[in-house]
């Protein structure tokens, strides 16, 4: 599964957060199931460090790689915040 976004506005208003984008791939991938037990992004990557990662202007190519479940998660930001399950 592949997700691409820019980062922008909740619906309540706040900020997309990059972990947000990480989980959404994450629960569309086939392969991984979210709601089988506690599952939570904390137990593979510190959310709070991912969005810190790319929190950050000007023309760096941000990009990390984790495991979950055994699926390979790429996330990179260019003008956009991609993230690929696979």
């Amino acid at each position: 599964m592949w997700v691409t976004t820019q980062l922008g506005k909740r619906s309540d208003g706040g900020k997309v957060q990059v972990h947000e984008i990480v989980v959404e791939a994450i629960k569309e991938h086939d392969e991984i199931d979210v709601d089988l037990g506690d599952w939570t992004l904390y137990d593979y990557i510190d959310p709070d460090a991912l969005d810190d990662l790319f929190n950050h202007e000007g023309n760096t190519i941000t990009s990390v790689k984790f495991t979950v479940q055994g699926a390979t998660v790429t996330v990179w930001q260019d003008s956009e915040i991609h993230a690929k399950v696979e």
